[in-house]
């Protein structure tokens, strides 16, 4: 099992180490293959948390809860990654490791925290199932940040550039957003940071389906 998730991994820290770079941008251009697929692997995490939220709400099957917990857990922790290269790459190339008046900046730190809040909500009340329909609330509405924060480089003025494949230049013209070799590196990368968050998304499922069968069978837990 560490092999699957540790092997993808690897693969894509060489691919973000030895990969093409762009010529105008330079070495710092190879945050590109950290930068991109962590922040849409974040969004795939964070819409299956929706997905998993309202599945429960509705049918109330913890593998629901834990499966929403588990994607919003691994979203997470690629949103980390995600501020965390953007603001080294703002270094390089603005100057300045943040830009407090650029919309996606400031909508991107608060989705960590919207996010975090979900994780911490869980924590305060020992009953599993009302933390749970409680949380799924946050999961829930939680999305909508989602298409605002994707379209703010659109919406308003911002320093952050828009999208790299799918900008509304490229989709008009036809043409390759970029060169071939980065383009593919890149695509690369997406498919490698998504089978991470596959097994990471896994590995906190396992966790939490723990505290489901302690909370759903009570006995067991008394006898340990």
């Amino acid at each position: 099992y560490k092999m699957m998730m540790y092997g993808p991994l690897f693969v894509w820290l060489g691919l973000s180490f030895f990969g093409p770079y762009d010529v105008t941008q330079g070495i710092y251009s190879k945050l590109l293959y950290i930068h991109v697929p962590t922040v849409w692997v974040a969004y795939l995490g964070y819409t299956l948390t929706f997905v998993y939220s309202v599945l429960y709400f509705f049918t109330k099957k913890h593998k629901f809860d834990s499966l929403a917990v588990s994607n919003a857990k691994s979203g997470v922790v690629f949103t980390v990654i995600t501020l965390l290269a953007g603001s080294y790459w703002g270094k390089q190339t603005w100057g300045t490791w943040w830009v407090w008046g650029d919309a996606r900046l400031n909508l991107t730190a608060i989705l960590l925290l919207v996010y975090l809040g979900y994780i911490a909500s869980r924590q305060f009340n020992k009953d599993l199932g009302k933390t749970a329909r409680n949380s799924s609330f946050i999961g829930i509405f939680g999305v909508i940040q989602i298409p605002i924060l994707h379209f703010s480089v659109i919406w308003w003025r911002s320093v952050h550039q828009q999208a790299s494949i799918l900008s509304q230049e490229t989709v008009a013209s036809g043409d390759a957003p970029m060169s071939t070799d980065i383009l593919l590196t890149l695509l690369l990368s997406v498919l490698l940071v998504t089978l991470v968050h596959v097994f990471l998304a896994k590995k906190f499922r396992n966790s939490n389906d723990i505290l489901w069968d302690d909370y759903l069978n009570p006995k067991s837990r008394a006898k340990i």
